[in-house]
């Protein structure tokens, strides 16, 4: 069982790492070239709906939740999306502070994200050319991404069953 937990947080990681490995470090983008941000939680103790990967477009946002069973939860609980509409001025408030976040000088990975299981966290900018972004530990303040972070965790609040 341990073997299995630490094998889902060791890919994980890997998979995290290589979403930022390709990206190279830019300014921000020019105005429309915004088409997806990403934002990614992860946290490898633990049980039930440990991973969120909440996607932004234009039209809408998804918050996708996966599971991981153990310690007497169920071992497969399904996959869970929450969606919700974006209205124009919404996703052009989110679009513009993602064209504003600059990833420049900052490495791929910021401090040991879920080390001592304190969470993983990512935030990934799709525009033109390749996805830039950077993978830090739940919750930290980056300073050069700090207005986007606040409205994109805002969303995931948001979208995120109170009950769960």
């Amino acid at each position: 069982m341990k073997f299995h937990m630490w094998r889902t947080v060791f890919l994980m990681a890997v998979l995290a790492l290589s979403a930022c490995a390709g990206a190279p470090a830019s300014p921000a983008t020019t105005p429309g070239e915004v088409r997806q941000i990403v934002s990614t939680t992860s946290f490898g103790m633990c049980v039930g709906y440990c991973t969120t990967r909440l996607e932004i477009g234009e039209e809408r946002a998804v918050l996708i939740r996966q599971a991981r069973g153990g310690r007497g939860a169920p071992q497969e609980l399904p996959e869970q999306r929450f969606t919700t509409a974006l209205s124009d001025s919404e996703w052009q408030e989110i679009a513009r502070l993602a064209e504003e976040t600059s990833f420049e000088g900052l490495p791929p990975v910021i401090g040991c994200p879920d080390c001592a299981d304190g969470g993983a966290e990512s935030l990934s900018i799709v525009g033109e050319g390749e996805p830039r972004g950077v993978s830090f530990e739940y919750g930290a303040d980056i300073a050069q991404a700090r207005a986007l972070l606040a409205r994109v965790r805002a969303l995931r609040e948001r979208l995120t069953p109170r009950d769960q």
